[in-house]
């Protein structure tokens, strides 16, 4: 009996660690790139002694894996939660959700468009695992859509492209419009005015006016 109550009290507190490991490493891999990033960094930054990091994740390559895990699992939910909406609904959740979790995300967010962008060693793997059967999936239900009407016809495949690169790409130049606009484009007004944007956007393509008041209401 003492045992399992002892089990029961250390488990959150190992998923607690866990997480500050993951949340420190996304921040240090985000900042310095996975060769100028260090294991002793990540365990001062997360609060703990370099062992025990060890004691969790056996090498920093093993740290970063997790984290691409961590943000493409996070990316995943999203299209679980808003797959069964109907139509312009359901791609109208799924492109505000994206946006508001790229935000709160952006350390890990970065770290998985740099493994992209650098065909990473782990890209091939995650991809095949995770993204391909989400690709499949959300691409079919696209062309379900074409199918009845719901959206104008077209390739699912761009269409997909199309949400991340008006979702995603507004966070890569974020440091720049810094620059250019009078206010923080990753304050939460800012990022909800984008969430609306890239909605506007995307379903005006896809259905017109009609599909953007659906997605609205």
């Amino acid at each position: 009996m003492l045992a399992t109550q002892r089990v029961t009290r250390e488990l959150p507190q190992a998923d607690e660690v866990r997480g500050r490991i993951l949340s420190a490493a996304e921040e240090v891999f985000a900042e310095r790139g996975y060769v100028g990033a260090t294991t002793r960094e990540i365990a001062e930054r997360a609060g703990i002694g370099k062992r025990m990091l060890f004691y969790y994740f056996p090498t920093k390559d093993a740290v970063y894996r997790a984290v691409l895990e961590r943000i493409i699992a996070g990316l995943v939910a999203i299209y679980e939660q808003t797959r069964r909406e109907p139509g312009a609904v359901g791609m109208a959740e799924g492109i505000a959700a994206i946006t508001h979790f790229t935000a709160r995300n952006l350390p890990a967010m970065k770290v998985w468009l740099r493994e992209i962008i650098d065909d990473g060693p782990h890209l091939a793997e995650l991809t095949r695992r995770y993204m391909t059967p989400l690709y499949e999936q959300a691409g079919g239900g696209v062309a379900k859509n074409m199918a009845n009407g719901t959206f104008r016809a077209g390739d699912p495949r761009h269409v997909l492209v199309n949400v991340g690169g008006i979702t995603l790409f507004y966070f890569l130049i974020a440091p720049m419009l810094r620059l250019i606009w009078d206010r923080d484009p990753l304050e939460p007004g800012a990022v909800a005015e984008r969430a609306e944007a890239a909605r506007e956007c995307l379903l005006h393509g896809l259905a017109g006016a009609a599909g953007s008041k659906e997605g609205a209401s």
